[in-house]
């Protein structure tokens, strides 16, 4: 219930719906003969100029994309698939976050001896009976990987399901090294529930949205404001929802200091 809950509410809640039924709704009263519907379709306007013209969503990525820096190097050892048109297509396609897996894989290349565990059910609220770990499992067969090497957790539909469940099914011994591979915007989240539930992961960010450099810039586009706004403000309501709700330890985790 809790994670259709959330889903629900930050539906309503994302920065472009938002702004959307503010604005159906001035023109709603506007209609109706009702000056005040005029305030609610000023704001909306003023909303989606600055998500256009104001760099709001680069300024809330790069903070969450600059968290946890890529380590220099790894341990010797260690140990983004849309699955709605994948099953339609009977063949593995990739979403935006494409470089999650091809990482992996890249990793798991460079580290004949390590296994990868390829985490994550269905996210979505409707589920459509394939999950991502599972659609995402052709490609890197096809790749080389052998099967005898890929662990696959298909169960979790939420960042917090995917550390819980991914400790259940792997087990992870004293002394073993994990790598944490996932988008950098992610990246703090995910590292705090993982922590939570006490298994100290390795961060590999991947997947960068903004260019720290020239993102930060005013500009006029609004497809860009929303998106970045969007994926951003998810991932900061993530991480005071999971705060509140006691599935992680700090609102905004810090890089782990020197052992």
């Amino acid at each position: 219930m809790t994670f259709i809950i959330g889903k629900l509410v930050w539906a309503l809640l994302q920065p472009g719906n938002l702004l959307l039924l503010c604005l159906l709704a001035g023109v709603f009263l506007l209609l109706r003969g009702r000056r005040r519907g005029e305030l609610p379709v000023v704001l909306s306007a003023i909303g989606f100029l600055l998500l256009a013209v104001a760099p709001i969503g680069p300024a809330m990525m790069v903070v969450l994309e600059q968290r946890f820096p890529r380590p220099p190097k790894l341990p010797e050892r260690i140990g983004a698939v849309d699955p709605r048109i994948s099953l339609a297509y009977g063949e593995t396609v990739f979403n935006g976050s494409v470089a999650r897996v091809l990482a992996g894989v890249a990793l798991a290349r460079h580290h004949p001896e390590a296994k990868l565990a390829l985490v994550g059910g269905e996210g979505e609220l409707f589920p459509v009976g394939l999950a991502e770990s599972r659609a995402t499992t052709g490609f890197v067969l096809e790749e080389g990987i052998p099967a005898a090497r890929i662990i696959i957790e298909d169960r979790s539909r939420s960042t917090h399901e995917n550390a819980v469940f991914a400790k259940e099914l792997i087990r992870p011994g004293t002394g073993q090294n994990w790598v944490l591979v996932t988008s950098a915007f992610h990246m703090p989240r995910a590292v705090a529930v993982f922590r939570a539930v006490d298994w100290p992961v390795i961060p590999y960010p991947v997947d960068f949205k903004v260019d720290p450099r020239t993102g930060l810039r005013a500009n006029f586009n609004l497809l860009d404001g929303l998106d970045t706004s969007t994926i951003a403000g998810k991932e900061w309501a993530g991480l005071v929802g999971y705060r509140l709700r006691g599935w992680t330890e700090d609102l905004f985790p810090a890089p782990a200091g020197p052992s």
